[in-house]
């Protein structure tokens, strides 16, 4: 399903370099928000004000394009277009991504037997990686938990896809094809696990983004993967997050298989604190802000992840803060020999 062709039509044009103190801190980091989401009720304007406030440089903009429909609350769908026109108007603070929180990925035949409408999507995919304008792919929901927020958002689908479908195997061609990172949501229960496993070693081209630490994995799993598979990164999305509402709890339903990387009020766990420092290159943080109301609290989302910062050795929370993101960013940027 996938295309043949070597990469980009032209190649990525890097971003704009990150502008950065002369003597970077925990505390004035600009930090590269790299898993966080967009809709159409939240301007351009308005995320650059909530960066600022917050010191963020950089935010990958995955487009939400789930409506409010179905009982659903989301705050209104979202776009790849409205993304990349965002990340023009405003040279180096957005890179978009192709946005994979769509309404026709609810369901799971189409992922195992992909019909015409998941063969149009790849095709699609395809041709916006193919312009050179699009920076990965994102967020795949596979395996994803139903929650009702405090602030009246409601996400209603519980949603089971295998990570090794057909389907999934066809987007895994065009993260190997235009060498960009996906971001993949899959709580680490044991099946799906073993799916994500069965793509890494199928995909070994592919960069895989496996978010919120690898599903909530614990620190010795994560380890285990780190060490066998190259290609396999993680996101730490809204990890710090230890209130009853956030990834950095057994939330929005807590299973055998969960594992944290904190404590309230955010110390990071030992175990998880020893395992960022021995692959510093391979994660990434994000605030997972993914309504457009959310955004409300984005300063404080932000400031926690200070506390990650400055718990770490300054070199790996710089790596993880940004140059992680940079280098990822600059794949496939470079003219390439057909």
């Amino acid at each position: 399903m996938a295309s043949a062709c070597a990469g980009p039509a032209k190649p990525r044009r890097p971003p704009e370099p990150l502008s950065l103190p002369a003597s970077p801190t925990a505390d004035n980091l600009p930090f590269v928000d790299f898993h966080t989401h967009v809709q159409k009720r939240v301007t351009a304007e308005q995320l650059v004000a909530y960066m600022d406030r917050a010191r963020v440089g950089r935010m990958v903009l995955m487009p939400l394009a789930y409506g409010d429909q179905g009982g659903a609350v989301n705050d209104g769908e979202g776009s790849d277009e409205q993304a990349l026109d965002y990340a023009r108007r405003f040279p180096g603070r957005f890179i978009p991504f192709v946005g994979m929180q769509r309404p026709e990925l609810v369901n799971r035949n189409r992922w195992i037997s992909p019909d015409a409408v998941a063969t149009s999507l790849v095709a699609e995919t395809d041709w916006k990686l193919r312009s050179g304008a699009y920076f990965g792919m994102g967020e795949f929901m596979l395996r994803f938990y139903p929650y009702t927020t405090s602030m009246g958002i409601v996400a209603v689908s519980d949603m089971d896809y295998p990570a090794d479908s057909r389907l999934m195997q066809s987007f895994a061609k065009l993260s190997a094809t235009y060498r960009v990172p996906m971001v993949i949501h899959c709580e680490a229960e044991p099946d799906p696990a073993a799916a994500m496993i069965r793509l890494l070693e199928r995909n070994p081209e592919a960069t895989i983004v496996w978010a919120h630490n690898c599903g909530r994995s614990s620190a010795a799993a994560i380890r285990t993967m780190l060490k066998l598979y190259s290609n396999l990164h993680a996101d730490l999305g809204l990890m710090m997050n230890t209130g009853p509402e956030g990834y950095g709890n057994y939330w929005p339903r807590r299973t055998p298989w969960m594992h944290l990387i904190a404590r309230s009020p955010g110390r990071l766990l030992p175990d998880m604190k020893a395992l960022f420092e021995e692959f510093p290159d391979r994660f990434f943080v994000g605030t997972d802000t993914a309504h457009a109301r959310a955004y409300r609290g984005y300063e404080i989302r932000a400031t926690r992840w200070r506390i990650f910062f400055e718990q770490l050795t300054p070199d790996t929370a710089r790596k993880i803060g940004y140059e992680n993101a940079e280098r990822l960013f600059r794949r496939g940027t470079e003219p390439r020999t057909l």
